[in-house]
């Protein structure tokens, strides 16, 4: 029997593991790291990340614990996840950004010869009513499909691989025609909410048709690259297959192992080939960090603090309830206070994303999924908003462009030049009660630190770092009357 890596879970579950944080420490906010670190201990969770935007500013962007417990590498800031059914609002803005371009009516048909996916590989159909299914009807989970009634067929890849004749693991195609072929709909379309990875999946193949493009190379090309994203993939089944910066994924103590999607016999832990995670792109198959997905949140969250990418009107009809299921809109979950999120579950990863109508939003990624997962998923879904009301003060950092945005009273005033720098700085420190001056990267490590005399008046320090890269830097004054960050950028 061929076993893929699991000592990583005997490893991890069996010893005690202390906590570490990675990311710029931002004294004003240790609430959420204390949250984030009861959350992971409470749970047994090998690692996660917690970004946090306010009014469009990164405030907020941390990792915690371990992206893998074998090699005892940190969760960083800018570590990978993947997503689970977080993936759906991201298949949602894409569809509503062609929408907004006028590529199709949200009440059109989908199948048939009228239907938008009309092609030969859709038109062995074996419930009339599917003609019937529209686009709105996909993203409001109303297509007619019912899991509990006939299964999730993005989870029975070996079986539908098998019963088409081709190599395993099916791809989504494959998926969708044996499903068409095969199985009556649940329920007439457009009469029930009934939560369907597969009709995501479908979703998929239409933003494929619409475009001409493949789903990931559309989505990156049209909504990613132009907001800033550039790391941000469709993953992969294997361990060997992990993504630069992508965590490691760990199940329950005592999983059993599960067939691999590739053969049906060799024995593997559930998150490394147990499903096709490639199959799932629109649904449940994309990797991220936090502060990515916030970068998505505040270019859809309606707020005038960032650029929007979605009209006002669009945003509105993509967050509207819908018909069927007043929590549940157009691929995202919604509430009568105006909030929207997501939440996201696989073997191995638990995640969320929000969009909070008191113009913050933030997204909670983690590497681990108990057996039992209301409790954990609950939680997650109160952590942020427990510790808002705890925070006395917010930091006008923001994370994105190292810049404070918001000026505040009363701090003392430091002047740095030049900006750019090749690597010496000049920095004028006004008045006194200086204690110290840091360098930091985008990702919380010190690249250089040093003490200053608080007695001393109008200092003028001189620092050399010529030991860094070009990029963005955080110089960090802490005085009595609070701290200070300047932004640095260093070119060579």
């Amino acid at each position: 029997m061929k076993v893929y890596r699991l000592l990583f879970l005997s490893l991890f579950f069996g010893t005690q593991i202390t906590l570490a944080q990675t990311g710029l420490n931002i004294p004003q906010l240790t609430n959420f790291d204390t949250a984030m670190n009861g959350l992971l201990k409470r749970y047994n969770v090998p690692g996660g990340q917690l970004a946090i935007t306010r009014y469009g500013r990164l405030i907020y962007n941390r990792g915690f614990g371990y992206a893998d417990t074998l090699t005892h590498s940190l969760v960083e800031p800018n570590s990978i996840f993947r997503l689970a059914s977080v993936s759906k609002p991201i298949t949602s803005i894409t569809l509503m950004h062609l929408f907004q371009e006028g590529k199709f009516h949200l009440d059109d048909t989908v199948f048939g010869p009228r239907g938008i996916l009309n092609d030969t590989n859709y038109s062995h159909i074996k419930d009339p009513r599917v003609y019937n299914i529209t686009l709105r009807n996909l993203l409001t989970h109303s297509g007619g499909w019912n899991r509990d009634i006939s299964g999730d067929p993005m989870f029975e890849s070996w079986t539908i691989s098998t019963a088409m004749g081709v190599t395993p693991p099916a791809g989504p195609v494959t998926i969708i025609d044996y499903v068409l072929r095969n199985q009556m709909l649940d329920f007439t379309p457009g009469t029930q909410y009934q939560y369907s990875n597969f009709g995501f999946c479908i979703l998929g193949r239409v933003i494929e048709k619409i475009t001409g493009e493949a789903y990931e190379n559309y989505v990156r090309d049209t909504i990613l690259i132009p907001i800033g994203i550039t790391d941000m993939k469709t993953g992969f089944n294997l361990l060997k297959n992990q993504l630069p910066m992508e965590v490691s994924y760990y199940d329950y103590p005592g999983e059993p192992y599960t067939p691999s999607v590739y053969d049906n016999v060799t024995m593997v832990p559930f998150p490394y080939a147990g499903f096709n995670i490639e199959a799932m792109d629109s649904h449940g198959a994309w990797v991220a960090s936090a502060a990515d997905l916030c970068k998505i949140l505040v270019s859809v969250d309606g707020y005038y603090t960032a650029p929007d990418i979605l009209s006002p009107s669009t945003i509105d009809t993509m967050t509207h309830p819908s018909a069927t299921n007043a929590n549940y809109a157009l691929g995202w979950q919604v509430n009568q206070y105006h909030n929207w999120w997501h939440t996201g579950s696989l073997p191995g990863t638990s995640t969320e994303i929000v969009r909070a109508s008191n113009q913050m939003n933030w997204a909670i990624l983690l590497n681990y999924r108990p057996e039992n997962d209301s409790a954990i998923t609950a939680a997650v879904d109160q952590l942020v908003w427990n510790v808002i009301p705890t925070i006395k003060s917010w930091d006008t950092l923001n994370l994105f462009t190292a810049v404070n945005t918001i000026p505040v009273p009363n701090l003392p005033t430091v002047t740095i030049y030049p900006v750019p720098s090749n690597g010496t700085v000049n920095i004028l420190l006004a008045g006194s009660g200086y204690s110290s001056v840091r360098v930091i990267d985008l990702l919380g490590k010190e690249v250089y630190s040093t003490s200053v005399d608080s007695q001393k008046r109008d200092q003028h320090l001189f620092i050399s770092i010529p030991h860094v890269t070009n990029g963005l830097y955080i110089i960090q004054v802490t005085s009595e009357k609070g701290v200070v960050n300047k932004r640095l950028v260093i070119e060579k």
